[in-house]
C-alpha cells in the first residue's frame, strides 16, 4: 500500500513539472496567451512567481520522498520508484534555468516606447521623441502625462499622446520650441505620466514614465562645435544666391 502511494505521487510530480520541448518550457501556466488576453504585467509577474513557487514544492516533495524510502524497507519495487523520484529531481533542476531563460527571452523581445526630450538632433531646437527601444512591435501607443509639456507659446504638446504602431528602434517625433526660449521661460521642465500600449500578442502593458530637460540647464549640448558648423553650412545656399543676384544687379 505504501508503495502504491509513493508510486501516484512520483506519478502527481511528474504531471506538474514542466515538459521541456526543444529547449524551450512548454507548461500550460507559460503559453502564450490568446491575442484576446490582456494580462497586467502585474498579474504576468503574479504567474511568474506561482511557477517558481510550484517548481519549488515539487523539488522539496521529491526530497522528502527520497528520504522516506531510504528510511523505510528496501525491496525491488523501492529502488525503482527511488530511481523514478530521482528522476523526477533531476528534471526539476534542469527546468528551473530553462525558466529563467525563457523569462530573459521574453523581456527581451519585448517592445519597450520611451518618452524622452531630444535635443541633440536639431541644432537649437528641442523635440519631444517617442522611441521603440524594445525588440518588440508596439501597437496603439498612449501616453497620459499628469501635466503636459508645453512649447513656447504656452499651448500644450499633445501630438504624440496617440500612437498607432512603433516598430522595434523606430521612433516619432515633434517639435516643441527653441531650446534656450523654452529653458528660459519654464524653471522646471520635469514631466510625468503613464505609457500604455500594446505588444504583438494583443497583451496590454502600462509602465510610468519621467520625461525631464532639467538636467541639460547648466551643461553643454554637444562635445564639439560639428552640430553648429553644420547648421551654418545650410546657409550657404542663401547666401550664395544673393551674391548672384547682386551681381547680376550690377552687370
Amino acid at each position: 500500500m505504501v508503495q502504491r502511494r509513493c508510486n501516484l505521487l512520483v506519478g502527481l510530480i511528474r504531471l506538474c513539472l514542466p515538459m521541456e520541448h526543444h529547449g524551450v518550457i512548454t507548461a500550460r501556466t507559460l503559453a502564450k496567451p490568446p491575442a484576446s488576453d490582456r494580462l497586467s504585467v502585474g498579474r504576468e509577474i503574479l504567474l511568474r512567481h506561482f511557477v517558481r513557487i510550484l517548481i519549488g514544492t515539487v523539488f522539496t516533495a521529491a526530497i522528502v520522498l527520497v528520504s522516506f524510502l531510504l528510511v523505510g524497507p528496501k525491496s525491488k519495487e523501492t529502488w525503482a520508484t527511488l530511481t523514478a523520484v530521482l528522476a523526477v529531481i533531476a528534471a526539476v533542476i534542469s527546468a528551473w534555468p530553462s525558466l529563467r531563460v525563457l523569462e530573459i527571452q521574453e523581456d527581451a523581445t519585448r517592445p519597450c516606447p520611451m518618452p524622452y526630450f531630444d535635443i541633440t538632433s536639431r541644432y537649437g531646437l528641442l523635440l519631444l521623441r517617442v522611441k521603440n527601444i524594445g525588440a518588440g512591435v508596439a501597437y496603439d501607443v498612449t501616453l497620459t502625462w499628469n501635466n503636459h509639456p508645453q512649447n513656447e507659446e504656452g499651448d500644450d504638446v499633445t501630438a504624440l499622446d496617440s500612437i498607432s504602431v512603433l516598430m522595434p528602434h523606430d521612433s516619432v517625433s515633434v517639435l516643441v520650441g527653441r531650446t534656450h526660449e523654452l529653458v528660459r521661460k519654464y524653471p522646471t521642465m520635469r514631466y510625468e505620466g503613464t505609457l500604455e500600449f500594446k505588444d504583438v500578442t494583443g497583451k496590454h502593458r502600462t509602465q510610468k514614465f519621467v520625461v525631464s530637460a532639467d538636467e541639460h540647464r547648466k551643461r553643454l549640448t554637444f562635445d564639439d562645435e560639428m552640430p553648429k558648423t553644420l547648421h551654418d553650412l545650410q546657409k550657404l545656399p542663401e547666401k550664395l544666391t544673393d551674391i548672384c543676384k547682386a551681381i547680376q544687379e550690377r552687370g
